[in-house]
């Protein structure tokens, strides 16, 4: 993870604070308390005691309705008011690409920077959503683990960032030739050589998975990034299970 300045913990600490009184929480404990995280860990990210790893990141990002790069850089700022007078609750909607990761030809074709042709489906103006941005849903049990603070569940729509470079504990969508479907997983690097080829690891949360190497030996791709869980199909940001 990467080590944040005091002063760009201050920063990240102060938008995660605007962020949270924007959704709606005056307190920092009324939205521990809804969301049931721990209020004493919470209160040391909003105070820039600790910094916020990217699990956590894209925990607070879907229950307060803004991107990850906001919490992070403060880009995408869609705290501000549209026009002066809509608010973050406008029923604005885009429509998003939602994508099976068993489509491994639709999944080449956007990996090549083609547009996708998958089926859409509408997502409210209160979610940020990437420029190049799709939806794929989880289909089994490798990234579901209750002790893990995201636990990904089948069912789940994952927001992928087609634009985004990953960095390590993120979660990635990634295509390996060798797998029958595409693979969502945490992204870990573990060597690299000295052409400055990556070696990477792509491992499940559930421990009965196995974890996938991308290597000079076993190629892959990496496809985007995570950057909102959904677990509805209208898609509204899911909240209850985070914490």
């Amino acid at each position: 993870m990467r080590d944040w300045t005091a002063d760009e913990l201050k920063s990240i600490a102060e938008r995660l604070r605007r962020a949270r009184i924007n959704a709606g929480f005056e307190r920092a404990s009324d939205a521990a308390r809804k969301f049931g995280w721990s209020y004493s860990r919470y209160m040391n990210y909003e105070n820039g005691e600790r910094s916020v790893p990217p699990k956590q990141a894209i925990l607070f990002a879907s229950a307060y309705g803004v991107t990850v790069d906001y919490i992070y850089f403060g880009k995408r700022d869609n705290l501000n008011q549209l026009d002066g007078t809509q608010a973050l609750l406008s029923r604005m909607v885009r429509r998003v690409p939602l994508v099976a990761l068993e489509n491994m030809a639709e999944l080449k074709r956007i990996a090549s920077g083609l547009e996708p042709t998958s089926v859409t489906v509408p997502v409210g103006s209160r979610e940020s959503i990437p420029e190049r941005g799709i939806f794929v849903e989880i289909n089994d049990k490798s990234m579901s683990n209750p002790r893990e603070p995201i636990s990904f569940e089948p069912g789940d729509k994952v927001m992928i960032d087609l634009d985004a470079n990953p960095t390590p504990s993120d979660f990635v969508l990634a295509l390996v030739p060798e797998e029958q479907t595409a693979l969502f997983r945490l992204y870990r690097e573990v060597g690299r050589a000295e052409d400055g080829t990556i070696t990477i690891d792509l491992v499940p949360l559930n421990p009965n998975f196995r974890t996938v190497r991308i290597s000079e030996t076993n190629p892959g791709q990496i496809l985007g990034v995570c950057r909102s869980i959904h677990r509805i199909f209208d898609l509204a940001p899911q909240r209850a299970r985070f914490g």
